[in-house]
């Protein structure tokens, strides 16, 4: 059964960690826009680049729309936040965008630097899944840089086959049926 728009806007799920910390898995929403650049600027310049693919101090005013608003099935985005001084930090965000044939989507996720080796990509990447699944999509594909080793040992752990991109050499090209 395809989950509807208010079952995905509220739906959560609160998760505790091997540390024995609680996060809480949740949709984005545009009211989250300053926590989600709050991350992107906490983020250190090599999280940055393997995210972005570029050079990126702060997410531009159009990106950060674009990031925080989604328009389920054709998108969807989860952070994990824990509480921080009365409010919430985010520490990971993963999302996919539907593709143009409308059976598949790419996907992208990233993890707060001290909270990576955690097992949140992971865990992550299975809800985006589950959720992508759920919205009729069957592939789901992205882009990895070659150097960034530990994303693409989580890819082959969450069973992606990975291999050249028309991107060069640089890029490769993880996919998965789902």
């Amino acid at each position: 059964m395809t989950a509807s728009r208010p079952e995905v806007e509220g739906w959560r799920e609160c998760w505790t960690l091997g540390t024995g910390e609680q996060v809480t898995v949740r949709p984005i929403r545009p009211d989250d826009a300053a926590i989600e650049q709050e991350f992107v600027r906490n983020l250190s310049s090599e999280s940055k680049y393997n995210r972005f693919m570029a050079e990126l101090a702060e997410l531009t005013p159009q990106m950060l729309a674009r990031f925080t608003r989604i328009d389920w099935p054709r998108d969807l985005a989860l952070i994990v936040t824990i509480p921080d001084g009365g409010r919430e930090r985010e520490i990971a965000v993963a999302r996919y965008v539907m593709l143009k044939d409308g059976a598949s989507c790419e996907f992208a996720i990233v993890v707060a630097d001290a909270w990576q080796g955690h097992g949140l990509g992971h865990r992550l990447m299975e809800v985006l899944m589950r959720f992508a699944r759920d919205a009729g999509l069957k592939r789901m594909e992205g882009f990895v840089l070659s150097g960034n080793l530990k994303m693409l040992e989580l890819m082959r752990a969450l069973g992606f086959a990975i291999g050249p991109s028309e991107e060069g050499p640089m890029v490769k090209l993880v996919a998965r049926e789902l």
